[in-house]
């Protein structure tokens, strides 16, 4: 049994997700702008004073959270967030639970959740694309997830794909986060997602396109799994402009052939969290 934790800029979400990857309690949270550990902590300890006293104690804690994120410090400070800047959480959660805690970012949760349950299990090239509140990914290079200093490897979320573009919260101009998260979305047109016109739709998809190119041209991946709000939302037109954009700009090395697959099912942030878990420790 794993206490699975899942933060975003939106929702705090807890839960007891056993060996097989089911979600026996799950509790979860509009996350504050204010005293944003002390509800977690509130919500964790519910979920596990809800617990069925036959199921047996938790043995580790997988906690993802939307980036950026430093896994080597256990820190993080989440886009949208500003209560929490280099918010140590791994040590909360281990001073509190008293189990040991695998913090990663959502994506690299969703990839590991995928492997373990989903669309990657018989995968071991892959890219996990999550176009939702926040932009987050990560790829799966020969069996292993790519890692890097503090965990950020393969995020695209601040590649540049208009120069001189649209203004992203980190400062820059051009990256790919105004463009396709919803959050950034919504604010720009002042309007929920699925009144978006076929225009933005198509925008988001060049978008996504020049940055997965740019990605994808470094790791040589040819598998790129999606899902989030904005995937849900725009669905096949939007992964039909990304690989149109694929197949524009590297022909010779065969980006037009990336088979692009919308992932839903038995991967919720839950299960991802707690697939944390399941890796090596140098994993």
């Amino acid at each position: 049994m794993v206490l699975a934790v899942a933060v975003s800029p939106g929702r705090l979400a807890a839960g007891l997700v056993d060996e097989r990857g089911e979600t026996i309690v799950r509790d979860r949270v509009t996350t504050p702008a204010h005293e944003v550990w002390r509800t977690l902590e509130g919500l964790i300890r519910r979920v596990i004073a809800a617990a069925p006293d036959e199921l047996p104690r938790p043995v580790a804690v997988g906690v993802s959270c939307t980036g950026p994120l430093d896994t080597t410090a256990g820190s993080v400070t989440p886009q949208q967030l500003r209560a929490w800047s280099g918010f140590p959480l791994r040590d909360h959660l281990e001073a509190m639970t008293n189990l040991p805690v695998h913090l990663d970012s959502a994506a690299a949760a969703r990839a590991e959740g995928e492997r373990w349950v989903g669309a990657g299990r018989d995968c071991d090239d892959f890219v996990v694309l999550l176009l939702d509140e926040t932009v987050e990914s990560a790829c799966v290079q020969g069996g292993a997830l790519l890692h890097g200093a503090h965990g950020n490897a393969g995020s695209v979320a601040h590649i540049t794909v208009d120069p001189g573009g649209l203004t992203c919260w980190c400062g820059a101009r051009g990256c790919l986060t105004p463009y396709a998260s919803a959050a950034a979305l919504e604010t720009e047109l002042n309007r929920p997602l699925r009144r978006v016109t076929s225009s933005i739709v198509e925008r988001t998809g060049i978008m996504v396109g020049r940055a997965l190119g740019s990605l994808l041209a470094l790791v040589d991946v040819r598998r790129v799994l999606f899902a989030g709000s904005v995937v849900d939302v725009f669905g096949d037109p939007l992964i039909e402009v990304i690989g149109r954009e694929l197949g524009h700009r590297d022909r010779a090395n065969g980006l037009g052939a990336v088979e692009l697959v919308e992932v839903t099912g038995s991967v919720d942030r839950l299960v991802a969290a707690a697939a944390l878990t399941l890796r090596p420790p140098d994993g």
